[in-house]
């Protein structure tokens, strides 16, 4: 089976039936109907379930996926103004779907709350007035701190920001790579696995 990727979608797909394998990014239930974000890297783009195309079984069942859950879908592409994804012209009209890999429920932290960009952490509490006091109240919003991300390392990868980091990191060694291979440079590996413990023990990994 062939997979359509998402950045391959602005490709002049309108009117096909593509199969997709993305991660879930956010849902949403309005009714009879079910819109799941899909996210693959930077790219998003909304999958549509109608009752009136599939049935309202498959409805109730897309609506319960967790997000950050691995789903397989087969949609027509068609137009639609979107403006919450980055492929805002499009949406998937969804005809089947299935789960790929189910995440857990609960998520020690959702990718859109550390997706936002807070300058001032003291303002998120009691509308920004810092009355001397420890506890400032309840956050105007979810505020991902640095510990909690640093513990869940595997899912702060997945913010759009860090997987910016990333590429701009592999883009720069590429270029290192790239001009000492023009200066006849040769690319060696050496070992770094060791007989003996380097750090503390506890810092083994």
């Amino acid at each position: 089976m062939k997979y359509t990727k998402l950045d391959e979608l602005k490709q002049n797909l309108e009117g096909k039936e593509i199969n997709l394998r993305s991660r879930i990014h956010e849902v949403r239930n309005q009714g009879n109907n079910c819109f799941i974000e899909l996210r693959e890297k930077y790219e998003t783009v909304q999958a549509a379930i109608f009752a009136k195309n599939t049935s309202k079984g498959m409805v109730k069942y897309a609506g319960k996926i967790p997000k950050e859950s691995i789903v397989q879908i087969k949609a027509t592409v068609q137009k639609a103004d979107v403006a919450s994804c980055t492929i805002s012209t499009l949406e998937l009209v969804v005809s089947e779907i299935f789960t790929v890999n189910k995440s857990v429920p609960m998520l020690p932290f959702q990718i859109k709350d550390a997706s936002r960009v807070v300058l001032d952490q003291t303002a998120e509490y009691d509308g920004g007035k810092d009355d001397g006091k420890k506890d400032k109240g309840e956050p105007k919003a979810a505020v991902v701190m640095q510990d909690v991300r640093l513990n869940n390392r595997i899912i702060d990868l997945r913010v759009p920001t860090n997987q910016a980091i990333m590429h701009l990191q592999s883009a720069v060694s590429n270029l290192f790579r790239e001009f000492l291979y023009d200066q006849n440079f040769v690319e060696i590996h050496s070992p770094k696995l060791i007989g003996g413990a380097s750090e503390g023990g506890a810092n083994v990994f």
